[in-house]
């Protein structure tokens, strides 16, 4: 099926704010029936489909035709009102302005398209703290509302609050903090003083599926079913954030926050030892058996930026080991019992773009308690860390 974005240029708006009724009526002459040149009403048109609201807040630095095209690969699963919000903060001078568009997907010849649609708001200066006043009444009411917070969470920032408290669900992702030990903990702190706030969906936490899948998979055979209630050390391997080279990736803080929650394990206190590219923790297991928790940044890999290396399970002489490849197209697996060594699976990695994984999110309303207990667990370990030391 072909995407196709219908694009009307004229604009619904004045410099002091949104005429919202007026751009409803340019979202409403765009769903006419195209007529034939005799006049009568082609056969051929489209139809309006609406499963969920999408609000989006990008910074002016984004990339419109990025943006343009991840939404086109979100339409094609999931027809919505997308309402687009450039945000120009560093802008001293008020600026509001919106237009309309639809997108469309085309298949056969003839037949009717099904189609969404688009407002885009560029706003800049003082309006930008009053602009969710304009968003709220553009909402196409009895549908879930998902707020994508295409940059990193302002927690303390009005707009961001304002938006979020009309949300049904908060996109974020945690690849792209640039503070990963800091913005974890912020987002473990509302999630625990504040579950109501926000239900959230890390697009970070989907592409981790198929690691937790294969890590889980090892306690499927009966063999290593023993050895894996005896885990004592864990090493996750992480290639570096660029951003912040010295911190913990918020992938690797992320996997090991879950089997940490998993299986019961609870950070003891005790310091961290830093010792080059190595970060170790000690936990407790049930029963008062101690982990030994590894974080390792490993050499810089182009175009792996922040992303899980490997994770290594240690229980004794056992050892079960999951990995991706130098070429990231391929997960491996490898358990090894004693001194019989065994390849399990070689898996292909599912390489999606940003629109097919923010898409996958849509369809999940209710709150991920799993997630939610991950963060938890991984903060744990975070607070324990000494603050990196400022530029200044």
């Amino acid at each position: 099926m072909e995407t196709q974005t219908q694009e009307n240029a004229s604009k619904a708006v004045s410099i002091s704010g949104i005429d919202v009724g007026k751009l409803e009526k340019e979202l409403a002459a765009m769903w006419q029936p195209a007529q034939n040149e005799d006049g009568t009403v082609s056969e051929a048109g489209m139809t309006r489909v609406c499963v969920v609201n999408l609000v989006v807040y990008a910074a002016q630095h984004e990339d419109r035709a990025e943006i343009d095209k991840l939404l086109d690969e979100v339409t094609e699963q999931t027809p919505s009102r997308a309402i687009i919000l450039i945000a120009d903060r560093d802008a001293g001078d008020a600026k509001l302005e919106a237009y309309v568009s639809t997108r469309c997907q085309v298949s056969a010849k003839g037949a009717k398209q099904v189609c969404g649609e688009q407002v885009t708001i560029e706003a800049s200066g003082p309006v930008l703290e009053s602009v969710s006043t304009a968003i709220e009444p553009l909402l196409v009411p009895d549908v879930p509302v998902f707020l994508w917070w295409k940059d990193i969470p302002h927690y303390e920032d009005k707009l961001f609050n304002r938006l979020v408290g009309m949300a049904d669900r908060v996109v974020i992702d945690s690849l792209a903090f640039d503070h990963p030990h800091e913005d974890l903990l912020r987002l473990a702190e509302i999630i625990r003083t504040r579950p109501q706030f926000m239900l959230v969906t890390d697009i970070n936490w989907g592409r981790l599926t198929s690691w937790r899948s294969l890590l889980a998979s090892f306690w499927d055979v009966a063999d290593y079913r023993a050895r894996l209630d005896q885990i004592d050390t864990v090493v996750a391997e992480y290639d570096p954030p660029d951003v912040a080279h010295g911190e913990i990736a918020a992938q690797a803080s992320l996997i090991v926050g879950w089997l940490a929650s998993r299986l019961g394990w609870q950070f003891d206190g005790t310091a961290p030892r830093v010792e080059g590219e190595a970060t170790r923790f000690t936990a407790q297991a049930l029963g008062g058996r101690a982990v030994s928790i590894e974080f390792r940044g490993a050499v810089d890999r182009a175009g792996h930026d922040g992303l899980l290396a490997s994770v290594t399970l240690r229980a004794g002489e056992a050892e079960f080991y999951v990995g991706m490849n130098e070429a990231g197209t391929k997960l491996e697996t490898e358990a090894r019992l004693s001194d019989k060594r065994q390849i399990e699976r070689v898996l292909a990695y599912e390489q999606k773009s940003e629109g097919q994984r923010l898409s996958r999110e849509l369809g999940f309303t209710m709150r991920d308690k799993i997630y939610e207990a991950t963060v938890d667990a991984a903060a744990h370990f975070l607070a324990a860390l000494p603050k990196p030391k400022s530029d200044t």
